[in-house]
Order: C-alpha cells, then sequence, then structure tokens
C-alpha cells in the first residue's frame, strides 16, 4: 500500500502538473511571434478573398463539378478518413498528445473552440444553406459517406481543421512542419468538397474563419492566466478524453470506413496521456 501511495505522489499529475502550468505559463506570455499571426491572417485573407472572387464569376456553387468529378481517383476510404481528420472529436483527441507538454496550446484551443462554436453555428442558422444532395439531382455528383443537407455555409470540419492548423502553426516554428500543416488543412478542406459534404466557398470561408478564429483566441489567450491553473487545465483535459472515448465508442460522423483508422489513433493517444499523466515522471540520471 505504502509503495502505491507513493506512485501516484510521485506521478506528474500530482507531482508536476502545478509547476508545469507556471512553466508553461511563463513561456506563453514571452512567446510574440508577431510573424506567424501576421502570416496566419494573411493566408486567412486570401482565403476569403478566394471565396468572392469564386462566388462573384461562378455562384455560390461554383467550381464544385470541377473537383468532385475526381474524387473516384481515390478509394471512397481514402476520402472518408481525411475528411474524418476534420471531425472536431478527432482534433480535440489529437490535442491529448501534447496536453502535458504544452498546456498553453490547449488553452488557445479551448478558446478558439468556443469563438467557433458561436461563428460558425451563427453563420449557419443564418444563412440555411442546402448542401450538394439536396441541390443537385442524384447522379451528378460522387457521394461519399452519409448524405447531409443543410447547414452548408460555412464548413465546420474545415474551419475545425484549419483552426488546429493554426495553433499547431504558431506553437512549432519549424518550417517544413508548417507547410506539412497547411497542406494537410487543404486536403481536409478539399475532402469535404470530394465527398459531396460542401460547396468550395463553404471551405473556403470556414478554413479562413478557423485561422482567424485562431489569432483572435491567441491575443485573448494572452489576457488571461485561468487556463494554467490546474483546475481549468484538467477540465480542458476532461473535455479532450470525453472526445477520444467518443470516438472509441464508434462516433463516425457518417463516415463508417474510418472508424478503423480513428479508433486506432484514439487508443495510442489514451495510451500516451495515462503514460505521461499518471507514471511516475522521469528525470534523467546524472552523466
Amino acid at each position: 500500500m505504502q509503495h502505491l501511495l507513493s506512485q501516484i505522489k510521485a506521478c506528474f499529475i500530482v507531482a508536476e502538473l502545478p509547476a508545469q502550468l507556471h512553466r508553461s505559463k511563463e513561456r506563453f506570455c514571452e512567446r510574440d511571434d508577431s510573424l506567424a499571426l501576421k502570416r496566419l491572417t494573411q493566408i486567412a485573407l486570401a482565403m476569403l478573398g478566394g471565396a468572392l472572387l469564386l462566388w462573384l464569376v461562378a455562384g455560390y456553387h461554383g467550381a464544385f463539378h470541377l473537383l468532385n468529378q475526381f474524387t473516384p481517383c481515390f478509394p471512397a476510404t481514402f476520402w472518408q478518413i481525411v475528411t474524418f481528420m476534420g471531425d472536431t472529436t478527432f482534433v480535440l483527441t489529437l490535442a491529448l498528445l501534447v496536453a502535458r507538454r504544452k498546456p498553453e496550446l490547449l488553452w488557445v484551443l479551448f478558446i478558439a473552440a468556443i469563438y467557433g462554436t458561436l461563428a460558425t453555428h451563427g453563420l449557419k442558422t443564418l444563412f440555411g444553406a442546402e448542401r450538394p444532395p439536396v441541390a443537385l439531382l442524384s447522379g451528378e455528383y460522387n457521394l461519399v459517406g452519409k448524405a447531409l443537407r443543410n447547414g452548408s455555409f460555412p464548413s465546420g470540419h474545415s474551419f475545425t481543421a484549419f483552426a488546429f492548423v493554426a495553433v499547431a502553426y504558431y506553437f512549432f516554428n519549424h518550417r517544413l512542419l508548417r507547410i506539412g500543416l497547411l497542406l494537410s488543412g487543404g486536403l481536409i478542406g478539399l475532402s469535404r468538397v470530394m465527398v459531396a459534404a460542401h460547396w468550395p466557398v463553404d471551405v473556403l470561408v470556414g478554413g479562413a474563419l478557423g485561422m482567424l478564429v485562431t489569432v483572435a483566441a491567441i491575443k485573448t489567450a494572452k489576457l488571461s492566466d485561468i487556463g494554467f491553473r490546474r483546475p481549468m487545465h484538467l477540465f480542458i483535459v476532461f473535455l479532450l478524453l470525453v472526445a477520444a472515448l467518443m470516438i472509441m465508442s464508434g462516433h463516425t460522423g457518417g463516415y463508417p470506413q474510418a472508424q478503423l483508422f480513428a479508433k486506432v489513433i484514439a487508443f495510442a493517444v489514451l495510451l500516451v496521456f495515462v503514460c505521461e499523466y499518471f507514471l511516475p515522471a522521469r528525470h534523467p540520471g546524472p552523466r
């Protein structure tokens, strides 16, 4: 029993979490990558400009058939996996991987999620745009997964994907990684057209909002340190765990062929989480 108690007292979540949160707060306050924020804003504005130009030239449905016709070039499983990577539960699950090392990232992501929920759901309710399966006749397009009907504008998956991309872009200053993140976000956004869930305009606007909201979330997070207090941090971690458990329980967002991939990722993430938070912290010995 004494050995068990000593193990519990030595685990990260009990012994070292407060100190880690304090270091995270100091690191976040000292970080001022204004160039990254500027680039994210520029990319977002370029996407909004592209959406406006596309709408003016070809209308709201513009470029859908041009892109969707290439859906059969890749297996349906591929598109289902890629598009599910923009699902909120999947993105929140991935965030668990950096929960211990970068609590500041979780705080920004939490604020961005609040802003994003208000923005995307507000716009969806306001416009009530029909999705491709409603606006087009069967046989005029390639459908992958569940046929969605309303709330097309803007794309929530694109918002979520690019919000996560923007957060990671800001906190990980590595050129190739940043390029990879932007390309991944673009692929997820493209998949929403390929599976006939959204129009290209939806994707461009959703992705742009994701980045702009994240920039706002970063600035907001610097105004309060509540996200670096243990109760709030554990609450955010709890929400991420709920997302991971939803995937483990079979959530697919209407894309069942992505289930195996999603469960493998969720299981691996949960394993990493348990090891990092509940096993005794390891410190390198003297050399």
